[in-house]
């Protein structure tokens, strides 16, 4: 597990700011939850968090709907519409750019999907219908946000 770190996560609260409130957010590759947990502390309603790792999982209990589950399959169980989506899948992994290929139905009109993810793994400017609407570099690490629908 490679938790993220306090820049980052303070990068994607200046970034984020006006998209928390009110936000239906779902985290994908949760972990410990930092980056769901973040949101709701910034005004998001509900979070929804999806994480492998059972005994990490069950500690977000608290704080919303949990999935332990593997992605990309686990998106099966889950239903939106969701505004917001973070991922942190990890570095190298295809999991990551699979399951952000298959995040459209479960996205509201305008959401926006971020990904943490190492500069040099395969996201690229269009991934299953999203664009890629700003990217970001922190030394080896590259937040790509992505928008769907209409606004």
């Amino acid at each position: 597990m490679r938790p993220t770190t306090g820049k980052i996560r303070e990068a994607l609260r200046a970034i984020l700011r006006d998209v928390y409130p009110g936000a239906r957010v779902l985290d994908l590759f949760a972990g410990t939850g930092s980056l769901g947990l973040d949101a709701l502390t910034e005004g998001a309603t509900h979070c929804t968090f999806v994480e492998e790792d059972r005994p990490l999982a069950l500690k977000l209990r608290a704080h919303g709907r949990v999935v332990v589950g593997r992605l990309p399959r686990a998106l099966t169980q889950l239903t939106g519409p969701f505004e917001l989506v973070l991922a942190d899948p990890p570095y190298g992994s295809p999991a990551g750019p699979e399951t952000v290929a298959l995040l459209a139905p479960l996205l509201a009109p305008g959401a926006r999907v971020v990904v943490e993810h190492h500069h040099k793994d395969a996201f690229g400017d269009t991934c299953g219908g999203l664009t890629r609407c700003d990217l970001r570099r922190y030394g080896e690490t590259a937040i790509s946000i992505y928008q769907g629908g209409s606004q």
